[in-house]
C-alpha cells in the first residue's frame, strides 16, 4: 500500500505560501537575491540540535535548528556544495565540486564563518569521516580523479591519496574505524581501503550492471555494507519492458565487509508492479537497526523497511519487490514528498530528516507512522524559472512510464551514466548506444549519434515520448522548459590546464599534432570540437538503420570513462591505437611520445 499525503504538484503549486506562512529568519550573510537553495545533503551537529545543509545552487551552507525550525545562519562557501559533515561540535566540512575543494568552516556564537579551504582534485563530492577527538579522520571521494583523499583539516591539505575506481561519488567509514568504503560509477565497483595500512582490501563489482550508486550506510558491527542503486537490465527499451522491470530497476545491495565476495552478494528489488522507486539515492539505518530508510528523488518517496524482518533473496531478486513485502505495511511503506528528496540522517529512533532539492526545504519524517511532522523552508525563489521548471522535469521519474527512471538516471546530472541501452532511437533494436553527455547539447547539433536529428526540441519530444514512455503528452512549455534547463548545461573546466587556463607543454604539442599530423581537427572544429556532418569512419555496422556517424564534442574528455558510440573503449589510448587509429581518418601514424602529448592536449580540453 503506498501512503499520499499531499502531491507533487499541488505542494510546488503551495510552496511560495508555504514559505511565505513560515518564512526562515534572517541569515547572517544572507545572499543578496533570493535564491532557490536546493540542499543536497545534510548533516548533523554532534548534539543533534542543529543540522547544517549543502545548498548546491545557492553556493551556500543553512545552519537549522531543528527543535524550532529556525535558519539560524546562511553562509557562502564555493561553488556547488554536493555534501556536508560535522568534523566536531565547532566545525564543518563542505565538498565543493566546482571549486575542486573542501571547505571549513567554523562555528561561531552567531552562525558560520570561513575557516580554510583544502585544494582536493577535480569534483569532490560525499564525504566521510571516522572516530572521534585527535583520533578524527576526514575522506572526501574526488570522482574526477578516481580518488577517496584523506584531508588533513587541522592544516588544511591533503594528507593522503587512495586510487579507487572510475568516478567515485559517495563513500562511507566502517563503524571498526579501519575501513573507507567507496562507491565507483563507471563501472559500478565498491573499493575497500584499509586506512590503518593505507592498502586496498577489496574492489567489487556490483552484479548485474550497477551504476549510479548511491549513498551506503554499514551497519554497527562493520560486517555489511548496503548501497542503494540503479540496475541496467539490457533489454531494448519500450513499453512492454519498463512494465515489466525489464529496463532499469531500483535495488539494493548487501556486501559482506571486507572481501565483498560476489558468491555472498544479495540484492532486493525496491520497485512495486506499475509503481517505481525512481533514482533511489540514500539511505540512513536507524538505532538499534529498526528501521531503514531510502530516499527516491525520482519518485519523490522515502522508504521506510523493517530492516531485521526484510526477506532478502537468497538469489536473483526478479523484477518487482519480494511478495512477501507486497501490502505488508509493516516491513515496507512508501511516504509521497514531493519536490526531490536527497540526504537523509536519523534524528532520533523514530525521526528522519532529509534534505529535499525542489522543494528548498528539510522535511522531519516520523517513519513508525509514515507521516511528514515538519517541513522547514531554507528559502527559495519566489516563482520557479523557466530553466527550473526544466529541471524538475528532467529529475522526475513520473514522466515515465510507471515511475522507474529519469531523465536524470542516464543523463546523470545532465552529464552521462556511462551505461548502453537500445533506445530504439536509431530505428532498429539490437544497437546499443552509450548514453551521451548533455553538457553544451544545446549548441552541439546535429543530434543522436548518428546526427540524424536536426531539431533538438522534436528530439527532446521524442524522448520523452519513446523511451521514457511518458503517460503525459508533453507541453510546448515542457519543452521550452527542458530547453532552458539544457542551455544551462556546460562543460567543466578541464583540472589538467594551469591556473590561468593555460595548457600545460605536452599538451601544447599535442595541440599541433591535432590540427596538423594527427588530423583530427577536419572533424573536430570550432570551440566545441564538432561538425554537423556525419562521416564514416570504421566503426559501422551492416545493422544501422543510419551508416555514419556525427563527431560528438571532445570537451569535457576529463570527465568520462567510456568512449565510441557503443562504448567500446574505456580510456583515449585504447581509442587511438586501436578503434579511431589517426592514421585511417587521414591522419598519420604517432609514435607513443606523440600520442601521449595528442592525450594530454584532448584531456585539457
Amino acid at each position: 500500500m503506498r501512503y499520499w499525503f499531499i502531491p507533487p504538484s499541488v505542494l510546488l503549486g503551495l510552496l511560495p505560501l508555504l514559505i511565505a506562512a513560515d518564512p526562515p529568519t534572517a541569515p547572517t550573510r544572507e545572499t543578496t537575491r533570493v535564491l532557490d537553495r536546493s540542499p543536497m545533503s545534510l548533516s548533523l551537529s554532534p548534539d543533534g540540535h542543529f543540522a547544517v545543509t549543502a545548498n548546491h545552487t545557492a553556493n551556500s551552507v543553512s545552519l537549522v535548528e531543528l527543535a524550532t525550525g529556525r535558519v539560524v545562519a546562511e553562509q557562502a562557501c564555493g561553488r556547488r556544495p554536493i555534501d556536508v559533515a560535522w568534523w566536531d561540535a565547532s566545525t564543518v566540512l563542505v565538498s565543493l565540486r566546482d571549486d575542486d575543494a573542501v571547505a571549513v568552516l567554523r562555528r561561531t556564537a552567531t552562525g558560520l564563518e570561513p575557516r580554510s579551504r583544502i585544494p582536493v582534485g577535480d569534483a569532490p563530492h560525499g564525504l566521510a569521516l571516522l572516530g572521534s577527538g585527535k583520533t578524527r579522520r576526514g575522506f572526501v571521494a574526488v570522482s574526477g580523479a578516481d580518488e577517496v583523499v584523506e584531508l588533513d583539516v587541522a592544516h588544511a591539505r591533503v594528507k593522503n591519496r587512495l586510487k579507487t575506481g572510475g568516478q567515485p561519488r559517495w563513500l562511507v567509514a566502517a563503524p571498526n574505524d579501519r575501513w573507507v568504503i567507496s562507491c565507483a560509477n563507471v563501472p559500478g565497483e565498491v573499493w575497500v581501503h584499509d586506512v590503518v595500512t593505507g592498502k586496498l582490501v577489496s574492489r567489487r563489482t556490483v552484479f548485474d550492471d550497477a551504476f549510479n550508486l548511491g549513498q551506503p550506510i554499514v551497519l554497527p558491527d562493520s560486517s555489511t555494507v548496503i548501497i542503494p542503486h540503479p540496475i541496467n537490465r539490457s533489454f531494448p527499451v519500450h513499453e512492454d519492458n519498463v512494465q515489466k522491470g525489464w529496463v532499469i530497476d531500483n535495488r539494493l545491495t548487501k556486501l559482506p565487509l571486507p572481501s565483498g565476495e560476489y558468491w555472498q552478494q544479495k540484492q532486493m528489488n525496491l520497485d512495486e508492479h506499475r509503481d517505481g522507486c525512481g533514482d533511489v539515492h540514500a539511505l540512513a539505518l536507524g538505532p538499534a537497526n529498526k528501521w531503514l530508510v531510502a530516499t527516491c528523488g525520482g519518485s519523490h518517496d522515502l522508504l521506510i523497511l523493517r530492516f531485521k524482518e526484510l526477506p532478502w533473496p537468497s538469489a536473483d531478486p526478479g523484477d518487482f519487490l519480494p511478495d512477501a513485502m507486497r501490502g505488508n505495511t509493516r516491513l515496507y511503506r512508501r511516504v509521497e514528498l514531493g519536490g526531490r528528496p536527497l540526504g537523509v540522517r536519523f534524528l532520533d529512533s523514530r525521526r528522519v530528516v532529509v534534505a529535499n532539492y525542489f522543494l528548498d526545504a528539510l522535511q522531519v519524517i516520523n517513519v513508525e507512522s509514515a507521516t511528514i511532522e515538519r517541513t522547514i523552508s531554507l528559502g527559495a525563489a519566489p516563482q520557479p524559472s523557466l530553466a527550473r521548471r526544466g529541471e524538475q522535469i528532467f529529475y522526475d521519474a513520473d514522466r515515465s512510464l510507471d515511475g522507474w527512471f529519469s531523465c536524470h538516471s542516464c543523463h546523470t546530472d545532465g552529464h552521462t551514466a556511462g551505461q548502453t541501452f537500445d533506445t530504439l532511437n536509431d530505428g532498429n533494436f539490437d544497437t546499443y548506444k552509450l548514453t551521451p553527455s548533455l553538457r553544451g547539447v544545446s549548441r552541439t547539433g546535429p543530434w543522436t549519434w548518428h546526427g540524424w536529428q536536426k531539431s533538438l526540441p522534436a528530439s527532446l519530444r521524442k524522448s520523452l515520448k519513446t523511451t521514457l514512455s511518458t503517460p503525459r503528452e508533453p507541453t510546448e512549455d515542457d519543452i521550452r522548459a527542458l530547453m532552458r534547463f539544457l542551455a544551462s548545461l556546460d562543460f567543466p573546466a578541464s583540472p589538467l590546464r594551469r591556473p590561468d587556463g593555460s595548457l600545460a607543454p605536452a599538451a601544447r604539442r599535442g595541440q599541433l599534432l591535432f590540427s596538423n599530423k594527427a588530423g583530427c581537427s577536419a572533424c573536430h572544429a570550432g570551440n566545441d570540437f564538432t561538425t554537423p556532418a556525419t562521416y564514416k569512419v570504421g566503426l559501422e555496422s551492416p545493422r544501422y538503420f543510419f551508416p555514419e556517424f556525427n563527431p560528438p564534442s571532445l570537451r569535457g574528455l576529463h570527465d568520462k570513462r567510456r568512449f565510441l558510440h557503443d562504448g567500446r573503449a574505456h580510456n583515449l589510448k585504447e581509442i587511438l591505437v586501436r578503434h579511431h587509429r589517426p592514421r585511417e581518418l587521414g591522419g598519420e601514424k604517432l609514435n607513443d611520445s606523440e600520442l601521449r602529448d595528442l592525450i594530454a592536449y584532448l584531456k585539457s580540453l
